[in-house]
């Protein structure tokens, strides 16, 4: 298959989940140690992200980009309080790892911490077990990351957060709880990112690890982030190093200085007080300064030892503040840092609008002409399409990548309730919308308000950008000010996350996920809910629109002539650092079947894996409606007797009582008609041929025709009808028109 370019790859925990070396764990409460990395194949040396790989590349031969998901962990939404910090579930136990001849003892290390450090701040639990796996030690990720690079893949290093916090939040929801626009909320972005130097961090090229020197209790951001540069200057370099992801909530913090004018910086771009931001440009800087001191020199041309940020959907494009209606480009200071290297985001825009029901507006406007930009009325803009409209139709998503919500309309509000009853009245439970998306009142775009739709990369990447807002002068949403720092066609955009939940209508909202323990669970938009044993709810699977969409998007950028180069070379979409969400180095089928391993399998079901989900084929071309065929008629003959049979034929049920009394029921609502035409003479000419000619058609029984009955019988002027008698072949039936017996016709029209 060719349609996966590269895959972001899971777990982002378990201690030795990455590792090409076989170990084996035992926690404080267990007897005997037992294997971490080896369920695919027991007792042997091969691992499984040894065999996780063997089977992406066998079935995604052109994929040629991996991203090494490793995770951190999180414990608070409010920015003030929120350590980052890695962990582990064996703390207090022990591990072996197998050197070729025998278990040796190992422990499990990352930035300065072993399982038995003091320090650890513990993974929650649920019952018997583990809500998360442990951080993968630091040696097992080196390892990993050269023998990805050993079988010639790009390496992108990408560090997560996973939130261990009340509800399990997205680590989008981190924030600022107290008043924003103030130094309080600059000071929360400041204790977030923390105060780790570039000179606290140590490599150690023996054992693979990188030492810190500062409290090893010191958990933040800046403390994740360069302990994972240098790691991976030990590990020879990637080919793009990530600063997180989707911190969303974090990058619209605003000091006290910000308004929503802003101000102007040394270059004349405008800019506005957004701390995390200014932190994260100061992070690429500490990150660049490793690599380039370790000789890991950026280039651009050949897409090796590049940095960015991947930054949500809903904000890649700018920031909204719900006392300040507007947006404004507050990512420019960071995508025109010269440090960051690309535009990344997670890519989890709507590629449908589908309802229950006919589908709904998307389905009723699907042969109408597109109309240009921005259409002045949503509620009618056609999609062009040609052919039946279906969700599963690949022209129909592609259709959806610069078209559709989020491009030509958009929705004012529209949360998404969960499981209920259908609004639009089927028997099926669905995840419900509201307000406008439940109605399908689409809102539209105006001039000048390209800023606001987040589809709109074209227009982004070749446009200088600036604040969009309504100063109360009367025109509204509108562009003001001076341009923010992005140079236009600057620098490629790529998506450094997307794919689809492999459930129903998937593609009306991707960036949503089943998982029972967090409060964020749900499924998209007017998606069907199945139910399951002991009562319960679950989504309704639906790999193949998931397939279908990853299909679009490649097709789109790679092979459609969608996507553009500047006249300086620089490609609009850089895909080759694609990465569809998600390839699991737990290998298909003990992932997801050992449940008892890992808790996250129940996921896997609906989630957006994409191993163990396949092959899958290109929707196939739909027949064409069937074309009725021309009815048999029975022929005008010569030579008919006088006399005509016709009797009705009923078929009645009788009950009869002990008192005598019987009970009619009639099984027929009206009657069939046996009608009896006989011919005093066909002789061996046209008559006797056509009549044969027609039986042998007719073949018997087997097919019905019409006949045309006297208008005497006051039948009606023509009747559905067949043979009576279907035990006749063909011999036979000449040898009674040789006799002239009488033909029987029966009525199946009354």
């Amino acid at each position: 298959m060719t349609y996966i370019n590269g895959v972001n790859l899971l777990p982002a925990t378990g201690e030795w989940t990455l590792d090409v070396v076989p170990y084996r764990g035992r926690r404080v409460d267990e007897a005997q140690p037992q294997s971490v990395n080896t369920y695919f194949a027991p007792g042997g040396t091969r691992t499984d992200f040894d065999f996780s790989i063997d089977r992406l590349l066998a079935q995604f031969p052109g994929c040629s980009t991996v991203a090494l998901v490793v995770a951190w962990f999180g414990d608070s939404a409010d920015a003030s309080l929120c350590r980052i910090y890695p962990s582990t579930t064996y703390v207090g136990g022990a591990f072996e790892k197998w050197d070729g001849g025998a278990w040796t003892a190992d422990d499990w290390r990352c930035s300065g911490l072993t399982q038995n450090s003091p320090e650890i701040v513990p993974i929650s639990s649920s019952g018997s077990s583990f809500v998360y796996g442990g951080t993968p030690s630091d040696a097992s990720v080196v390892r990993c990351l050269r023998a990805l690079k050993a079988r010639g893949l790009r390496v992108v290093f990408y560090p997560f957060i996973l939130m261990d916090a009340a509800g399990f939040p997205w680590r989008g929801r981190i924030a600022f709880s107290g008043a924003d626009v103030s130094a309080a909320a600059a000071s929360a972005a400041a204790r977030f990112l923390g105060s780790a130097a570039p000179s606290q961090f140590a490599r150690d090229a023996g054992a693979l690890t990188v030492a810190y020197s500062g409290a090893l209790d010191d958990y933040s951001f800046r403390r994740m982030i360069l302990h994972y540069a240098n790691l991976c200057v030990i590990a020879g370099g990637v080919d793009l190093f990530l600063l997180g992801s989707e911190l969303r909530g974090l990058e619209q913090i605003r000091g006290p200085s910000w308004t929503k004018e802003g101000s102007l910086d040394a270059a004349g771009a405008a800019t506005w007080d957004y701390p995390f931001v200014a932190g994260l440009r100061t992070l690429a800087d500490d990150v660049r300064s490793a690599f380039d001191a370790a000789g890991l020199t950026k280039d651009r041309a050949a897409l090796r030892n590049l940095i960015s940020y991947a930054a949500d959907w809903s904000s890649w494009m700018g920031a909204y503040h719900s006392d300040a209606p507007g947006r404004w480009p507050h990512l420019d200071a960071l995508w025109g840092h010269e440090n960051i290297d690309l535009v990344c985001f997670d890519n989890y825009l709507p590629l449908s609008d589908w309802t229950t029901g006919d589908g709904g507006l998307d389905a009723r406007n699907w042969s109408a002409p597109r109309p240009a930009w921005p259409p002045a009325d949503p509620q009618s803009a056609g999609l062009g399409l040609t052919g039946t409209p279906a969700l599963a139709d690949k022209a129909y998503l592609k259709a959806n990548i610069e078209g559709g919500e989020k491009y030509d309309w958009y929705y004012a509000d529209g949360v998404n309730l969960g499981r209920g009853a259908d609004p639009l009245g089927s028997d099926r439970p669905v995840s419900r919308p509201e307000g406008d998306r439940l109605t399908q009142t689409r809102s539209r775009y105006y001039p000048g308000q390209e800023l606001l739709a987040d589809k709109q990369l074209r227009w982004w990447w070749r446009n200088t950008h600036t604040a969009v807002y309504d100063a109360g002068d009367g025109r509204g949403y509108a562009p003001r000010g001076a341009a923010a720092a992005w140079t236009a066609m600057g620098k490629p955009i790529s998506f450094s996350e997307y794919g689809f939940p492999t459930c129903d209508r998937a593609t009306n909202q991707p960036n949503v996920f089943f998982d029972a323990k967090s409060s964020e669970s749900t499924t998209p938009y007017w998606s069907v809910w199945r139910p399951t044993e002991g009562g319960g709810w679950a989504p309704r699977e639906d790999a193949h629109i998931s397939s279908l969409a990853l299909q679009a998007i490649h097709e789109y950028w790679n092979e459609d002539g969608r996507n553009e180069t500047s006249a300086q070379g620089v490609r609009m979409i850089e895909t080759a650092f694609n990465s569809a969400w998600c390839w699991d180095a737990r290998p298909f089928p003990v992932f997801p079947q050992r449940s008892d391993v890992w808790g996250d399998a129940g996921n896997w079901t609906s989630g957006n894996w994409i191993d163990g989900k396949g092959p899958f084929v290109a929707t196939p071309v739909p027949d064409p409606p069937p074309t009725p065929p021309t009815p048999l008629r029975f022929p005008d003959l010569d030579g008919r007797a006088w006399s005509i049979r016709c009797r009705p034929a009923f078929e009645t049920l009788v009950s009869e009582h002990a008192s005598g009394r019987a009970s009619r029921l009639s099984r027929m609502g009206a009657p069939l008609w046996e009608i009896e035409i006989a011919y005093d003479r066909l002789g061996a000419g046209a008559d006797f041929d056509a009549l044969l000619g027609f039986y042998d058609a007719a073949r018997g029984r087997g097919t019905a025709f019409l006949f045309e009955p006297p208008a005497e019988l006051g039948l009606g002027a023509e009747l559905l009808c067949r043979f009576a008698d279907d035990s006749l072949d063909l011999e036979e039936f000449m040898t009674k028109l040789w006799k002239a017996e009488a033909i029987v016709l029966v009525s199946v029209k009354s």
